[in-house]
C-alpha cells in the first residue's frame, strides 16, 4: 500500500470516528437520557464541522532551479496523514482547511506551509547549506559540488530519462564536455569512449569503469540504465589520480539507485521501438546494372533476352533492401523500493529484445538487481548489492573494418543474379564481387554470443568516533563470454565450426579510513585507503573443418575431420595504497592533495608506480568584498596538476615468450619447435600521463545561466610501445617505455533556465569540446602503421598512421587532383616531383577524430506535457569511404561498378563535368587510398525528440502514467556520402590509430519509440 492509500485510510478513519459519534448520539436519544442527549448533540456538531473543514489540496514541489522534486515528503502537521510527490513533483492530499503542511526532502531545508483554505499550492524548497547539497561522487568518497576542486562532469537520471536507452553509453553521448562516445551500431556491440583524447598508441584508451565503488573489467555490460542514479566522469589528474595506474584514460563512476526512507515506489516501464535505416547508397537496379555491364565490357551477349526482360520487370536483387529491414525493439523495466529509517531496499529487473536493422541481427538481455542498506546499530551500517545479467546476441561475423564486412560485400554484389542455385545453395556473383553470398553469410553463418555477468558487493561502514569512519568494500566482477560459430557448404566451399569460451573473475577489497572535521572556518577531510585487486582469466577454444554432417551445427566437435583446440590462463594482482586530504578554509579556499602507490604483478623489476596530484580552488563569491556583487554569482577558480599511469599490458608481456612452430628442414616431414616470439623486458615500467587543468565556474542572471570552462594539457610519457624485431634478426616483438603523446583542449558547459513560470519551463544544457592530439615520439621511429583493412586492395603499410608530429590516426594517402578532361583518367599529384606516381607520393592528411564535439539538450514542460530535444554535432573528422570506392571502380575484389553515378555520370558519358573517371580507359589508375575517397564527416544530428504526457493518479485512480513518443536520429545533416558519418568500423587492433576507415560501419538507425511508465 502506498502513501496515497495511507492518506485515504486516514480519511476513512476520520469519517469512521465521525460516524461513531453520530451513532452514539442516536443510542443515547433512544435510551431517553437527557445527559447523553446533550452530549450527543455536541458530538453531532463536531462531526458536521469536521466534514465541512476537509478539503483536497493539490500542489507541486520545486527546487530553486524550478525543477520538480521527485519523492518529497508532504505531511499534515500533527498527524500521520501524508503523501510523496510524483515524478513531476506533484501531490494531492485531503487535509483540514486550516492545516499546516510540512514539506521535506533530503538536502533541502524543510518548509511549513499554511493551507488557509487554498486548493492549489506551489512550494519551492531551498537547498540546505548544512546538508549534502549537490553531492558529487569523486572516488572513495563524496564531496559537495561547491567544495570540489577538480574537473568532474556529472549527468544524472533526469538528463536522459526522456530518451529510450538500450546501452548506458547512450546516456553519455553528447551530454558531457570532454567525453566522446562512438558506438558500433551493432545491437549489443562494442562502444568506444574517450575522455580528453587518446593517450596510448598500442594499448587501450578506454576509461576505467567503477560502479558503486567496485571496478568493472566487464565495462558497461549488463547495466540497466533505469538503475542509474548519476554518472560522474573524472577528467583531470586531481580527480583521476586517486585511481593511480588505472586512471590515465579518465574514470567513469556510476552510482546506482537505492531505497529511500518512507518512500514506497513501484514502477513499470514499457517501450516498443520501430527502427529502420535512414540513408542508403544510390545503386543501379538489376536492369541498369546489366545494361551498364554490357556497355562497358562491350559484351552484348552477357545477359540473355529473358534475363533482361525479367530484370526490366523488377527481377534481380536489391541488395540494400534485402540486407536491411525494419526492426523492432522491446524494453521492459520494473523496480520496487521501500524503506524505513533503519533499512531500505531496491529491487529491479529489465528485459531487452532488440532486433538490428541488418537482417538476422538480434540482442536479448535479461538483467536483475537487488540492493539492501541498513543501519544495524548507530555505529554499524551495511549495504549489499548484486547485479546479474544474461545476454544472448546473434550477429553476422566480420563487422570490423575489413573485406569480410557484410555491408562491403552487399554493396559490391551484383543485382543481376538470383539468390539461390538449383541445389538450394546460395549463389555467388559471376560478374562482380569475389566474396561469398552476403545474405547467405548473414542468415547461415552468424555467431551466437552469450555473455553472463555477475557483479556483487558488500559495504560495511563503522562509525568509530565523531567524524571518523572505517569502510570496507568488498566486491566481485565476474563475466563469461561464449561464442559459437558455424559455416555451411550452402555458402562456403568447406563447412566449419568454432566454440570459444572466456571467463574473467576479479575480486576487490577496498578498506577506507576517513576523517571529517570542522574547526571554526577550517574544514578537513582526510582519507586513507588500502586496496587489493586480484584478476583471473581462463579461455578455451575449439574449431573444426569438413564436418561429416551439418545437422547439429556447431555442437559436435568430433564430427570435424580437421580439428584444433587451444586454451589459456592468466592472472594478475594489484596492491594499492591511497591518501587524500581535502582542506577547506571558510568555504573560500580549497586544497585537495592525493597520493597513490600501485604495485602490479605485470611488471618484473619495477613493480611500483607513484602518482601524486594537487588541486587548488577559490570560491571567490564567498569573499566579503564580493558579497554584494550581484552581477555574477558562484564564482570559482580552480587549477590542478597530477600524474596518473597505465599498466595496460597482458599478464606476462614483460616476460620472454616462446611460440610453437613447425619446420621441415628441407624434407617432407614437419618437426615441432619453439622460437622466441617476444623478448623479455624486465625493466619495463609504468606509462605516465601528466595533466594540467585550469577551470572557472560562474553564474549570472540570478543563477539562471551557469558556465563551466576548462583548459587542459595532457602529456603521456614513457608510453608503452611494441617494437618489431627485423626478420633478419629472427623476428618477434618487445616492449619499451619510449612513446610520447600530447593532448590539449578546451571544454565549455552552459546550463540555462531561459523560461521559468507557473505553467511553462525551458531548461537546457549546451556542451562543447575541442581536443588536439599530437604524437611527439615513437621510440625513435617516424611512424607506426595502422591495421591494413583490405589486404591486396591497400598496401601493406595501411592507410592510417601514428606519425611523429601529427595526430594519432592521420591518413596516409595519394593526393587526388581530379580527372584529366582529355583522357578521362584520374590525376594524382607527383608530390616528390620525380616524374612518376608511386608510394613515395603519399601525403599525411586528415584524421578520424573530430576537432570539436557539441551537445545541446533541451527540456521543456507545459502543464502535464514534457518535450525533450537533444542535438549533437561533430566537426573536423574525416572518413575514408572504401565502400564507395568499391561501388565506383572495377578492381580485384569488386570487378564491376554498382553505384549509379559511376555509370551515368562518368567521363565516358559526361566529359565536361564527370563525377568519376572513365570506366573504359585501359590506362587509368584507381587508388582507394587517395584523397578522392577521404570525405568530411562533419554532422549535426537530432539525436532525440521526445514528447511525453503524464496522467495523474487523481485521474487514473491507481498510478501516475507517463506516455511518451520518441524519435532517435530523426535527421542528420552531413555532406558525407556514406550511410552514416558517425558509424564506426572497429578494427582488430590499434583502435585509435586505425579509426575512420569506412569498410561498412553499422549505421545508426532512425527509431520511433512508444513508451508508458507506471508509478504505482
Amino acid at each position: 500500500m502506498n502513501n496515497n492509500h495511507l492518506t485515504c485510510g486516514n480519511n476513512i478513519f476520520l469519517r469512521r470516528g465521525q460516524f461513531l459519534k453520530t451513532l452514539g448520539m442516536s443510542v443515547c436519544l433512544i435510551a431517553g437520557s437527557s445527559f447523553s442527549a446533550v452530549n450527543a448533540t455536541s458530538l453531532n456538531s463536531d462531526a458536521i464541522e469536521a466534514v465541512q473543514q476537509a478539503i483536497t489540496v493539490k500542489g507541486q514541489v520545486l527546487d530553486s532551479n524550478g525543477d520538480p522534486i521527485i519523492g518529497a515528503n508532504v505531511l499534515e502537521k500533527g498527524t500521520t496523514n501524508g503523501t510523496i510527490t510524483d515524478m513531476d513533483g506533484n501531490f494531492t492530499l485531503n487535509v483540514r482547511s486550516n492545516a499546516t503542511l510540512v514539506v521535506s526532502y533530503i538536502g533541502y531545508t524543510a518548509q511549513e506551509v499554511a493551507v488557509n483554505n487554498q486548493r492549489t499550492l506551489k512550494i519551492a524548497l531551498s537547498e540546505d547549506s548544512e546538508a549534502l547539497e549537490e553531492v558529487v561522487v569523486i572516488g572513495y568518497g563524496t564531496v559537495k559540488k561547491a567544495d570540489l576542486a577538480g574537473a568532474v562532469a556529472v549527468v544524472d537520471d533526469k538528463n536522459f530519462r526522456d530518451q529510450p536507452i538500450t546501452h548506458v553509453s547512450e546516456a553519455l553521448q553528447g551530454r558531457l564536455a570532454g567525453v566522446q562516445v562512438e558506438n558500433s551500431g551493432v545491437p549489443g556491440g562494442s562502444v568506444k569512449i574517450r575522455v580528453r583524447g587518446a593517450n596510448s598508441v598500442n594499448k587501450s584508451n578506454d576509461p576505467l569503469y567503477v560502479v558503486d565503488g567496485i571496478v568493472r573489467e566487464s565495462g558497461l555490460e549488463g547495466i540497466n540504465s533505469d538503475d542509474i542514479q548519476a554518472i560522474q566522469v573524472l577528467k583531470d589528474a586531481s580527480s583521476t589520480a586517486i585511481y593511480g595506474s588505472r586512471g590515465s584514460n579518465g574514470v567513469v563512476l556510476i552510482t546506482t539507485k537505492k531505497g529511500r526512507v518512507d518512500q514506497k515506489i513501484i514502477s513499470f516501464d514499457a517501450e516498443v521501438g520501430i527502427s529502420n535505416i535512414y540513408k542508403t547508397y544510390d545503386l543501379m537496379n538489376a536492369y541498369e546494372y546489366a545494361q551498364a555491364y554490357m556497355d562497358i565490357k562491350g559484351n552484348p551477349n552477357a545477359f540473355t533476352a529473358a534475363e533482361l526482360e525479367s530484370y526490366k520487370n523488377g527481377g534481380g536483387i536489391d541488395w540494400q533492401d534485402t540486407m536491411f529491414r525494419t526492426a523492432v525493439t522491446q524494453n521492459y523495466k520494473v523496480a520496487i523500493s521501500n524503506g524505513n529509517k533503519d533499512t531500505q531496499y531496491y529491487i529491479s529487473g529489465n528485459y531487452l529484445n532488440q532486433d538490428g536493422i541488418f537482417v538476422f541481427s538480434n540482442n536479448k538481455r535479461y538483467t536483475g538487481r537487488a540492493n539492501i542498506s541498513s543501519d544495524v546499530t548507530k555505529w554499524f551500517h551495511i549495504t549489499a548489492d548484486v547485479n546479474v545479467s544474461h545476454g544472448d546476441r546473434y550477429s553476422t561475423n566480420g563487422w570490423s573494418a575489413d573485406k569480410g564486412n557484410p555491408i562491403w560485400q552487399a554493396i559490391s554484389y551484383s543485382p543481376s543474379m538470383e539468390m539461390y542455385l538449383e541445389d538450394g545453395s546460395y549463389a555467388y556473383d559471376n560478374y562482380n564481387a569475389i566474396g561469398r553470398n552476403p545474405y547467405g553469410i548473414a542468415k547461415e553463418e552468424g555467431s551466437d554470443i552469450v555473455i553472463n555477468t555477475v557483479n556483487a558487493m558488500v559495504d560495511l561502514r563503522f562509525n568509530i568516533l565523531k567524524g571518523l569512519t572505517f569502510t570496507t568494500t568488498n566486491g566481485m566482477d565476474f563475466s563469461n563470454y561464449k561464442s559459437y560459430s558455424f559455416s555451411t557448404k550452402r555458402v562456403q566451399q568447406r563447412n566449419s565450426m568454432g566454440n570459444y569460451d572466456y571467463q574473467n573473475m576479479q575480486l576487490q577489497s577496498s578498506n577506507n579510513l576517513t576523517y571529517v572535521g570542522q574547526w571554526g572556518k577550517h574544514g578537513l577531510t582526510a582519507t586513507a585507503v588500502w586496496e587489493i585487486t586480484k584478476n583471473e582469466g581462463r579461455s578455451m577454444s575449439l574449431s573444426g573443418q569438413d564436418l561429416l554432417t551439418e545437422s547439429v551445427g556447431y555442437w559436435n566437435y568430433n564430427l570435424a575431420a580437421v580439428r584444433t583446440g587451444d586454451n589459456g590462463y592468466s592472472d594478475w594482482a594489484l596492491l594499492s595504497g591511497v591518501g587524500r586530504v581535502m582542506y577547506n578554509y571558510g568555504d573560500r579556499y580549497l586544497l585537495t592533495g592525493t597520493f597513490r602507490a600501485d604495485g602490479s604483478s605485470k611488471f618484473t623489476n619495477k613493480k611500483w608506480g607513484y602518482f601524486p596530484s594537487i588541486a587548488l580552488a577559490w570560491n571567490a563569491s564567498n569573499e566579503s568584498f564580493l558579497k554584494n556583487f550581484n552581477a555574477i554569482q558562484d564564482i570559482k577558480l580552480r587549477t590542478s596538476y597530477g600524474i596518473v599511469g597505465s599498466q595496460a599490458l597482458g599478464s606476462y608481456e614483460t616476460l620472454g615468450m616462446l611460440s610453437a612452430a613447425n619446420y621441415a628442414y628441407g624434407g617432407g616431414s614437419n618437426y615441432s619447435g619453439y622460437w622466441l616470439n617476444s623478448l623479455a623486458t624486465p625493466d619495463l615500467t609504468w606509462e605516465k600521463t601528466k595533466q594540467f587543468d585550469l577551470g572557472v565556474e560562474f553564474s549570472v542572471l540570478d543563477r539562471r545561466l551557469s558556465f563551466t570552462l576548462d583548459y587542459y594539457t595532457k602529456t603521456t610519457t614513457d608510453a608503452l610501445l611494441q617494437k618489431q624485431i627485423p626478420h633478419y634478426d629472427g623476428g618477434g616483438t618487445y616492449w619499451v617505455n619510449a612513446g610520447k603523446i600530447k593532448n590539449h583542449g578546451f571544454e565549455a558547459a552552459i546550463n540555462a533556465r531561459p523560461v521559468q513560470s507557473d505553467k511553462f519551463n525551458w531548461n537546457f544544457t549546451l556542451t562543447s569540446t575541442y581536443n588536439k592530439n599530437k604524437v611527439v615520439d615513437l621510440a625513435g621511429d617516424e611512424y607506426l602503421s595502422g591495421t591494413n583493412p583490405a589486404a591486396g586492395l591497400i598496401p601493406p603499410d595501411g592507410v592510417t598512421r601514428a606519425q611523429v608530429g601529427y595526430p594519432m590516426g592521420v591518413f596516409y594517402l595519394y593526393q587526388w587532383d581530379g580527372i584529366d578532361k582529355s583522357t578521362g583518367n584520374n590525376i594524382y599529384r607527383d608530390v616528390n616531383n620525380d616524374g612518376k606516381i608511386d608510394s613515395n607520393d603519399r601525403i599525411l592528411t586528415g584524421k578520424a577524430t573530430p576537432d570539436w564535439t557539441f551537445g545541446w539538450n533541451n527540456s521543456l514542460s507545459y502543464g502535464n506535457w514534457d518535450l525533450n530535444v537533444f542535438f549533437n554535432a561533430s566537426l573536423g573528422a574525416k572518413r575514408l569511404n572504401i565502400v564507395r570506392f568499391a561501388g565506383e571502380n572495377m578492381v580485384g575484389d569488386s570487378r564491376f561498378i554498382t553505384i549509379r553515378d559511376a555509370y551515368y555520370n562518368n567521363w565516358d558519358k559526361n566529359k565536361e563535368n564527370p563525377y568519376c573517371a572513365s570506366q573504359t580507359s585501359t590506362t587509368n589508375n584507381m587508388y582507394p587510398n587517395s584523397t578522392q575517397y577521404l570525405e568530411n564527416a562533419d554532422f549535426l544530428r537530432l539525436q532525440n525528440l521526445s514528447l511525453s504526457y503524464t496522467l495523474k493518479k487523481s485521474v487514473t485512480h491507481f498510478a501516475d502514467i507517463r506516455l511518451s513518443l520518441s524519435c532517435q536520429n530523426l535527421f542528420t545533416i552531413s555532406g558525407y556520402s556514406g550511410m552514416d558519418p558517425a558509424a564506426y568500423s572497429f578494427s582488430n587492433g590499434h583502435a585509435d590509430v586505425t579509426s575512420g576507415v569506412d569498410m561498412g560501419g553499422y549505421p545508426t538507425p532512425r527509431t520511433f519509440t512508444l513508451g508508458a511508465k507506471f508509478n504505482f
